[in-house]
């Protein structure tokens, strides 16, 4: 994947099983549980660089992390700064049906970044 292209879309990992490096460094795994209760809170935490630290200097870094639910369902955005923020974040959020949360990343230098994770609600 040329780094010239990443800014062209939204980058997702090609092959879970076999990441690169890059998309080690850029993916921002969602860690929460597979299955909730309808309507009670539950913490969601984004890292990106949890499988290979991503820089955090200020000229490489994320500058944001987004949460979803599905494709259109917006939960929150957080904005970033180099050096003294760290890209990882926890949200406490409720959920009323099951859905698929999407995790998406901005890096200054490497474009926006997905990863999902259904989420089951009983």
């Amino acid at each position: 994947m040329a780094e010239e292209n990443l800014f062209l879309q939204i980058n997702r990992a090609k092959d879970p099983k076999n990441l690169t490096d890059l998309e080690k460094k850029h993916l921002p795994i969602i860690e929460c549980p597979d299955k909730v209760k309808k309507g009670e809170p539950f913490e969601v935490t984004i890292e990106v660089g949890k499988l290979l630290k991503h820089p955090n200097e200020n000229t490489h870094y994320i500058e944001w992390i987004e949460l979803f639910a599905d494709d259109n369902l917006f939960i929150s955005k957080v904005e970033l700064i180099p050096v003294v923020g760290a890209p990882k974040v926890t949200l406490t959020i409720s959920l009323s049906e099951s859905h698929t949360l999407k995790a998406r990343a901005r890096c200054n230098l490497h474009g926006i970044w997905e990863y999902s994770k259904k989420i089951k609600v009983e």
